[in-house]
C-alpha cells in the first residue's frame, strides 16, 4: 500500500521533523550527528540488503529537521538584534499607510553596524511613526534597533514572531518620520512591477464596472485579501462560513481552471493545448497573488490531476495531496504552522475522504447537487476541532450559507475573471459583463442579508485539548466505520464506549470540582490585568488596555484569552483606579461576554475613562457597585477578596493623583492570602499602613505596586507585608524604566522571589488546600530535556491529522476513488 503512495510515507516523517526541530533547540553538533547516523542506517540498509520502510522513515525525520533548522538560521538581520544599525533596502510591501503611523514590508539590501557594511537581500518588518507616504519600490534608508518580532506571551493567542517567520521576517524595526528618507524614487525588477500592475488594474477593472460594495468584494475574492471589505462586511462573510472566498484557494482555482478548459474548448482548441493554455494561466495567476500556500496546494494538485488526463492515468488524490504537501514544506518548512496551510490541506483531505463515504453509504444520492452538500459537510465535520481551536465559534447558518451561496460566488468568480480579461481591450463587453456581475453580487447580498438575519446565532466554544479532539475524530470515525469496532468482541467494546464516557465526563465536570483558586496575572503589556478562577467562577482585577497608539487590548489580548478559555461570563470585575492601563478594555468585554458586576472605589466624573464606562455599563445592563473599606466579595465558601483600602476620607484629599485611590484588595483563600494593589505609591503605602493596626501584616503573596515603580513598594511596606512571592506586571522595554532597579533590589535583598509578566509570560498561581504552585508560560523554544507541558495544540493540528491519515488509509485504502474535478 505505502509503495503506491509514496509520498506519505516520505512526508509524515518530515513534518514531524519540524515540529521537533522548530519546537526544540538544537544546536549543530546534534544535527550533524543526526543526520550523518539516519543517512548512514539509509545507507547500509541498502547496501546490505536490510532495506525497512523505517529506515525511510529515520532519514526523512532528519531532513525535516534540517532544513527547518537552515530557515531558522538563515538570517542576517536577526544577528544585529538589539543594536543600533542603519540600513538601506526598497519597499517591498505596505501592509496599512495611515496618517500618523505606517507598516511597511522592507527589502533589506545593505546594512551597516559600526561603520562595517553587509551586503544581504533578506525582508523586515518596518514600522514608521509619525506623518509619512512611501511608494513600494522606494529606496530607503534609515537609522534604529531591530528587534526579534513579539512571540505570543499568553497561551493559545496570535504568534506574531511565528507569522512573520512563515514569511520569511525575522526582525522588526520601528522608527520616527525624521529617521527614515527616500534615496531614490521607485525602482522595481519587471516582475514585481507585474504584480504590481496586475493589482492596480483589478483595482481599476472593479471600481470602473462594479457599484463600489460589489467592487470591493470581487478586489477581495480575485486578489485573496480581505482587507478590501469594511469590517462589518467582512464579519458577517465569517459568521455564513464564507471566510475561503476571500483567501484565494483550491476552489478559485479549480473555478477558473473549469472554466478556462471549458471556454478553450468552445473555441475548438485541442485537448493537450487547452490543458497546457490552462495550467499556464493558472501558475501566471498564482505567481501574481504571491503564491500563498493554499494557492500551490490547488495549482501542484491541479497540475498533476490534469496531467494524469492527458497520459490516461489514474490519479491517486491522497498520494498527490502528500505530494503537494512534500513540495511546499520543502519550499518554506514554516508554512507548516500557517492556518491557512492547515485549512487547505485539512479541507482537501476530508473532501477526498469524506464524500465518497456520504455519497455511497449514508445517503446515495449522486448529483451534483448532492455532491455539493456531502462536499460542504465533509469539511465542516473533519474541521470542527481546528476551527473551534482557532475561531472559538460555529455558525448554525454557515452550512445552509455555503450551500447557497457558494454557487453564486462561483460564478461570480467566473465573471470576475472574465471581466479582468476583457477590461484588457473591449470597454463594451466589459460593461456588459460588469452588469451582469453587479446582479449577481446584489442577489448574493440580497440573500446573504436574509441569512444572516435567521435567528441561528454562533455557538461559542472553548478551544479545545488533545483529549477533547481525539475523542471527537474518534467518535466520528466510529461512527462513519472507519475505526471499525466490530473487528473487536463485545467485552472490548463495551470497555472501549465505558472508556469515552468516563473521559467524556471527566473532561467535562472536572472544572466544576476542583478544588482550588487559580490566579492568572495576564500578559498585557504595560497594564495590570488579573484572573481569578475558582473552576466554575470567574473574577477579574483590572483589564489592562494600551497606553500608546491604538492597539486593543481587550480586543486582541484579553477578550480571545478568556474566549479561549472557555470563559463567556464574569462574575465580577474589579477597577482599582481609572487609568487606560487598568481599565481601558472594560468597555470592549462588557460589549461582548457576560458581565454580572463591576466593582469601583470611587467615582470621578471628569475623567474619560468613567464616564465612557458607566455610559458603556447602562447600553450594556452590567450593574456598578461602588466598594468600601470592610466590605468582602465571596468567590466560594473557602474564599473571599476583602477591600483594605482607601477610606473615603482618603479618596476626598488624593484626587490629584488617581494611583493612590486605587482598590487594594485582600484575597484569602485556603488560609493564604494575596494582596492585590493596583497602583499604589508611597502616600497610599503609608495609608494602608495606618489602617491595618491591629492586624497581622504577613501575606503569602504581592501584587507588586505600580509595576515595581520607585514611588511604591517602600521599605515599611514590604517590611509590614513580606511576602514569600511578589508579581509585577509590566510591559517589556517599557518607557517608564519599570520596574526600578533599586525596587528589584528591596526584594532581593529580602528573599522573595519575583516574577514579571515581561520575563515570564503569563503568571498562574494555583492554591489548594494544602498545597500552592507557580508556573510561568513563556518558554522560547525548548532544550532537549525539558518537559513539554503548555504547548498542547498550539504545535498545530498536523500530527492529530497525520494519526488519522495512517488509520484512515491503512484500514480503507479502496474509498479513494478518483472524485470529479468539482470535488478537489
Amino acid at each position: 500500500m505505502y509503495l503506491k503512495k509514496p509520498f506519505i510515507i516520505i512526508t509524515i516523517p518530515i513534518i514531524l521533523g519540524i515540529i521537533f526541530s522548530y519546537y526544540l533547540k538544537i544546536n549543530s553538533s546534534f544535527l550533524l550527528i543526526i543526520i550523518l547516523t539516519s543517512f548512514l542506517i539509509f545507507l547500509c540498509s541498502i547496501i546490505f540488503g536490510f532495506f525497512k520502510k523505517r529506515y525511510i522513515i529515520i532519514l526523512f525525520f532528519a531532513i525535516g529537521i534540517l532544513i527547518t533548522y537552515m530557515k531558522l538560521e538563515s538570517s542576517t538581520l536577526i544577528k544585529f538584534s538589539d543594536k543600533d544599525i542603519e540600513l538601506e533596502g526598497n519597499i517591498s510591501e505596505i501592509i496599512y499607510n495611515e496618517k500618523d503611523i505606517s507598516k511597511y514590508i522592507l527589502n533589506v539590501e545593505k546594512i551597516v553596524d559600526d561603520g562595517v557594511s553587509y551586503f544581504l537581500n533578506e525582508k523586515l518588518s518596518l514600522k514608521v511613526i509619525g506623518e509619512n507616504k512611501f511608494e513600494v519600490g522606494d529606496k530607503v534608508l534609515l537609522s534604529g534597533v531591530l528587534k526579534r518580532p513579539n512571540k505570543n506571551t499568553n497561551p493559545k493567542l496570535f504568534n506574531y514572531r511565528l507569522y512573520l517567520q512563515t514569511r520569511g521576517i525575522y526582525t522588526t524595526i520601528t522608527v520616527k518620520k525624521h529617521e527614515i528618507n527616500k534615496v531614490d524614487e521607485k525602482t522595481l525588477p519587471w516582475y514585481e512591477n507585474m504584480k504590481l500592475n496586475f493589482t492596480d488594474h483589478v483595482e481599476l477593472a472593479c471600481e470602473t464596472y462594479l457599484e463600489k460594495q460589489n467592487s470591493s468584494i470581487m478586489k477581495a475574492i480575485l486578489l485573496g485579501q480581505s482587507s478590501y471589505l469594511e469590517e462589518q462586511e467582512y464579519n458577517k462573510f465569517k459568521d455564513l462560513g464564507l471566510t475561503h472566498i476571500m483567501a484565494v484557494s483550491g476552489l478559485h482555482i479549480g473555478i477558473i481552471s473549469i472554466f478556462l478548459i471549458t471556454f478553450l474548448a468552445y473555441l475548438g482548441v485541442e485537448r493537450k493545448t487547452n490543458t497546457i493554455l490552462t495550467l499556464i494561466i493558472i501558475w501566471i495567476y498564482g505567481f501574481l497573488i504571491g503564491y500563498p500556500p493554499s494557492v500551490l496546494r490547488a495549482l501542484i494538485m491541479f497540475t498533476l490531476l490534469f496531467y494524469s488526463k492527458v497520459i490516461f492515468r489514474r490519479y491517486d488524490s491522497i498520494n498527490t495531496l502528500f505530494f503537494a504537501m512534500f513540495i511546499i514544506l520543502s519550499i518554506n518548512p514554516l508554512w507548516l504552522f500557517d492556518i491557512g496551510f492547515q485549512l487547505s490541506f485539512g479541507a482537501t483531505f476530508f473532501i477526498t475522504f469524506l464524500t465518497p463515504i456520504l455519497r455511497t453509504e449514508f445517503y446515495p444520492y449522486n448529483k451534483k447537487l448532492g455532491t455539493s452538500l456531502y462536499a460542504i459537510l465533509s469539511v465542516q465535520i473533519g474541521l470542527a476541532p481546528i476551527l473551534f481551536y482557532y475561531f472559538n465559534s460555529i455558525s448554525i447558518i454557515s452550512i445552509l450559507g455555503n450551500f447557497i451561496l457558494i454557487p453564486i460566488l462561483s460564478k461570480s468568480v467566473v465573471l470576475g475573471f472574465s471581466l479582468l480579461i476583457f477590461s484588457y481591450f473591449s470597454s463594451g463587453i466589459s460593461s456588459i459583463i460588469g452588469k451582469i456581475l453587479n446582479l449577481l453580487l446584489n442577489i448574493n447580498y440580497f440573500i446573504s442579508e436574509g441569512i444572516y438575519g435567521l435567528p441561528l446565532g454562533k455557538i461559542r466554544f472553548s478551544s479545545p485539548n488533545i483529549i477533547g479532539v481525539f475523542l471527537y475524530y474518534f467518535i466520528v470515525f466510529s461512527i462513519f466505520k472507519i475505526i471499525k469496532l466490530d473487528v473487536f468482541d463485545n467485552f472490548t467494546n463495551k470497555a472501549i464506549i465505558f472508556y469515552l464516557i468516563i473521559c467524556i465526563l471527566f473532561t467535562a465536570i472536572i472544572p466544576f470540582i476542583e478544588n482550588g483558586v487559580c490566579i492568572h496575572f495576564i500578559d498585557v503589556g504595560q497594564g495590570d490585568c488579573i484572573l481569578i478562577e475558582d473552576g466554575n467562577r470567574f473574577y477579574l482585577v483590572d483589564t489592562g488596555g494600551s497606553i500608546f497608539g491604538n492597539f486593543d487590548i481587550g480586543e486582541n489580548i484579553l477578550l480571545p484569552y478568556l474566549v479561549k478559555k472557555g470563559i463567556f461570563t464574569l462574575d465580577g470585575v474589579f477597577i482599582t483606579h481609572f487609568h487606560d492601563d487598568h481599565c481601558k478594555s472594560l468597555s470592549t468585554l462588557m460589549k461582548n461576554i457576560n458581565i454580572k458586576k463591576v466593582f469601583i472605589g470611587y467615582e470621578n466624573k471628569d475623567n474619560k475613562l468613567y464616564t465612557n464606562i458607566v455610559n458603556t455599563s447602562r447600553e450594556e445592563s452590567v450593574p456598578i457597585y461602588k466598594l468600601s473599606k470592610g466590605d468582602k466579595v465571596f468567590i466560594n465558601e473557602d474564599s473571599y477578596i476583602e477591600v483594605l483600602s482607601p477610606l473615603e476620607e482618603f479618596i476626598s484629599k488624593n484626587r490629584e493623583n488617581e494611583n493612590n485611590l486605587s482598590l487594594v484588595l485582600l484575597l484569602r483563600s485556603f488560609g493564604r492570602k494575596t494582596l492585590l494593589t493596583g497602583d499604589i505609591e508611597e502616600a497610599a503605602e503609608t495609608h494602608l499602613l495606618e489602617n491595618m493596626s491591629g492586624r497581622k501584616g504577613k501575606i503569602d503573596f504581592l501584587k507588586v505596586p505600580h509595576h515595581g515603580s520607585n514611588t511604591s513598594s517602600g521599605e515599611n511596606f514590604i517590611d509590614f507585608f513580606h511576602p514569600d512571592y511578589a508579581f509585577i506586571q509590566v510591559g517589556e522595554n517599557n518607557s517608564f524604566n519599570h520596574p526600578n532597579e533599586e525596587v528589584l533590589k528591596r526584594y532581593e535583598r529580602r528573599n522573595i522571589k519575583v516574577f514579571r509578566t515581561d520575563e515570564s509570560g503569563l503568571i498562574t498561581l494555583s492554591i489548594m488546600p494544602k498545597e500552592f504552585n507557580i508556573s510561568i508560560y513563556n518558554r522560547d523554544r525548548l532544550s532537549i530535556g525539558d518537559i513539554v507541558i503548555d504547548y498542547g495544540l498550539e504545535i498545530n493540528f498536523t500530527i492529530i491529522y497525520l494519526v488519522l491519515s495512517y488509520i484512515i488509509i491503512k484500514r480503507n485504502s479502496y474509498l479513494f476513488e478518483e472524485l470529479d474535478i468539482y470535488e478537489i
